[in-house]
């Protein structure tokens, strides 16, 4: 069996579980999202918001880009890969402790800095994630590697159920975003002791910094990378929290954590797949570029009208997960929905790409033209009010993802325009589906019932279309037969 035949074997089983995995796990925090939004109002959502906004800047720095770089690299063999994972924890272990120590002893100026000023202790407390991802992320790694995603199953869905139990319970007994925080810290632990106990490596005395140099001269561009990835991810955030109120605040962030969360069922399952496969084809162009293709169709057979299904029905949509205290987030709910499959399949694929070929600096470039353009419509955009906010942030993605496709074909020579033309039958049903919604949702709105049955109505038009599309029936044949999302040989 050649070298591709096998790795996609192994795709299609990690596919698989990756798969089962992320649908169990995400089907649970729409869930948590629809409860939360009944018992705590937007204001809780916005203050935590700045929160986790900490805590993931810190996360990152504690990282230091160590798990892409034991994904991506070859090693000799076991011994040197476990060698390097030894060096990597005990860094990543140290410098997230030493972080932690540094937020709990300056808590209110960061927390004032970041548009929250009485949240100092409770930035202290949720802080203490930082040693928990630190103490698991290298695990998390290796079975990434190896695309063993069986072995992450009943991880995922122990730490995700911990974390609703958690949440839920405090927020009906009045805890407020203390809730959110206590539940996040009680998943975070779940997963360091359940990936210690399951993960084949275990953190053995041994550090060399010979090692970590090494790592380091791959990993600080990934580390920088990441840094603007924050940024870009987190910059609406901050501007909105010290321009606008934490009400709107959490109107800006829950619609784009729910959404989210709808969409991360397929992107968080296939992304660690394609990056594991395409660093394992980077010295195959033709491998490398046929996979990545197909992989992309694959998705977007399902991304894309689920894009266009989020921004048509978003009015439903909101009152149904959200509630009737929700109603100024619609718009927003709609737009993110709109710009997220596009921004998945084109723009953070694209990303996968670069550090696959180990060039994870491109991924920083991009990242810095986007925030050089971002910064400032979002900053306009916050002195005139919620709306603009909500249309800023919508334009600032659409940039992104335009600059990615530029990037894309000056790097890797992937051209923006072939791309389109190889999704054209999803986008093909996806207007004939946006087409037949446009027409009827005005005559059926006002019946729960009936807005029901033009939702499946517009999902049995959508795949009526694909199937009568070679490329696509082809696809959707191979679900039926059992192949899944998992025949991502080259197309």
């Amino acid at each position: 069996m050649s070298a591709s035949a096998d790795l996609q074997k192994k795709s299609k089983g990690a596919a698989k579980w990756s798969l089962a995995t992320e649908v169990i796990a995400k089907a649970i925090s729409p869930i948590t999202q629809m409860v939360l939004a009944r018992l705590l109002a937007p204001e809780a959502f916005g203050m935590v918001a700045t929160v986790t906004m900490v805590v993931n800047f810190a996360d990152m720095f504690s990282d230091a880009g160590f798990q892409k770089y034991l994904v991506q690299h070859r090693f000799a063999g076991k011994d040197d890969l476990y060698r390097h994972a030894n060096v990597a924890f005990w860094t990543n272990l140290g410098v997230s402790v030493t972080l932690w120590i540094l937020i709990a002893a300056f808590n209110d100026p960061v927390a004032s800095f970041v548009g929250s000023p009485n949240l100092g202790f409770p930035l202290a407390i949720a802080c203490l994630s930082l040693p928990m991802t630190a103490f698991s992320s290298i695990q998390m790694a290796i079975f990434h590697r190896n695309l063993n995603f069986k072995s992450l199953l009943p991880v995922r869905l122990s730490s995700t159920a911990l974390n609703f139990l958690v949440t839920v319970v405090m927020a009906y007994l009045g805890f407020g975003y203390w809730s959110l925080i206590v539940g996040t810290l009680a998943s975070n632990a779940a997963n360091a002791v359940l990936l210690t106990f399951l993960s084949e490596w275990k953190p053995g005395v041994f550090y060399s910094f010979k090692l970590l140099k090494d790592m380091f001269s791959f990993s600080a561009w990934t580390l920088l990378e990441s840094f603007t990835i924050w940024l870009s991810v987190w910059a609406g955030t901050f501007i909105v929290g010290n321009m606008l109120s934490s009400t709107e605040l959490g109107y800006y962030r829950t619609p784009v954590t729910f959404v989210s969360g709808c969409f991360n069922i397929i992107a968080n399952a296939t992304t660690p797949i394609l990056f594991s496969s395409l660093s394992k084809l980077q010295f195959d162009r033709c491998e490398f570029l046929g996979y990545f293709r197909k992989f992309q169709f694959t998705i977007g057979i399902f991304l894309i009208p689920l894009s266009a299904g989020m921004f048509i029905f978003r009015e439903p949509l909101v009152l149904l997960f959200l509630g009737d205290q929700w109603g100024e987030a619609t718009l927003m709910f709609g737009l993110y929905g709109l710009v997220q499959g596009p921004m998945i399949l084109l723009s953070y694929y694209s990303s996968e790409m670069y550090r696959s070929l180990g060039k994870p600096r491109v991924s920083t470039v991009v990242q810095v033209i986007f925030l050089v353009c971002m910064v400032p419509i979002m900053t306009l955009a916050a002195s005139w009010g919620f709306e603009a906010v909500v249309v800023g942030d919508a334009v600032s993605r659409v940039l992104l993802t335009v600059i990615n496709q530029v990037v894309t074909y000056f790097v890797i020579g992937i051209s923006p325009w072939r791309t389109l033309v190889s999704l054209k039958e999803p986008i093909a049903g996806t207007a004939v589906m946006s087409v037949f919604a446009l027409a009827t949702y005005g005559h059926v709105s006002h019946s729960w019932g009936l807005v029901a049955v033009d939702m499946v109505a517009c999902v049995l038009v959508y795949f009526a279309v694909c199937m009568m599309l070679p490329k696509s029936r082809g696809l959707l044949m191979g679900v039926v037969r059992g192949a899944g999302l998992t025949g991502f040989q080259r197309a």
